[in-house]
């Protein structure tokens, strides 16, 4: 018999248009610090991968519970294999395996609290897409290992949009 390929859901969270990004201006500020003057901007996300026995419903139903506050934040929704392309290049840091993700950790019992209790698991992490010119994946290596991943906890993945 087989075995039906689990699929993955990419769940990002970020700032509606118009909303002060303090995180991402203090990423802005700590890159200048290193001399790095190329990027404008920076956007973060809060992103979560969320796989198991789950489909798309229900990945939405745990996302709007549980990551979403939909007075700041908008919410995207991706198929882990079919992420769409970036109109920034960009960085994400996710926790390695083994490593304990203390914000997962809570997201697995609010979806028990939730009454959901098919199998489901989660990974959190961080997305910062960058804003300015000049761009590339050495500048992108610098700014992950020098600012944004603690490597000996965490895992970084670069695109270049």
């Amino acid at each position: 018999m087989k075995q039906k390929k689990q699929k993955i859901y990419l769940v990002q969270i970020g700032l509606k248009k118009g909303f002060f990004d303090a995180f991402g201006q203090d990423i802005v500020h700590s890159i200048q610090e290193l001399g790095i003057q190329k990027i404008e901007k920076v956007y973060v996300y809060d992103v979560y991968r969320v796989y198991g026995d789950v489909n798309l419903s229900l990945v939405k139903k745990i996302s709007q519970f549980l990551f979403l506050d939909p007075v700041a934040h908008e919410m995207k929704i991706f198929e882990y294999d079919r992420i769409s392309k970036s109109a920034f290049p960009y960085v994400e840091v996710w926790y390695k395996p083994g490593v304990t993700d203390p914000v997962a950790l809570t997201a697995m019992k609010g979806i028990k609290d939730l009454g959901i209790n098919c199998d489901v698991s989660i990974s959190c992490g961080k997305k910062y897409e960058f804003s300015g010119s000049g761009i590339g994946k050495k500048l992108l290596e610098t700014i992950a290992t020098k600012v944004l991943a603690n490597t000996l906890i965490q895992n970084y993945v670069i695109r270049e949009g």
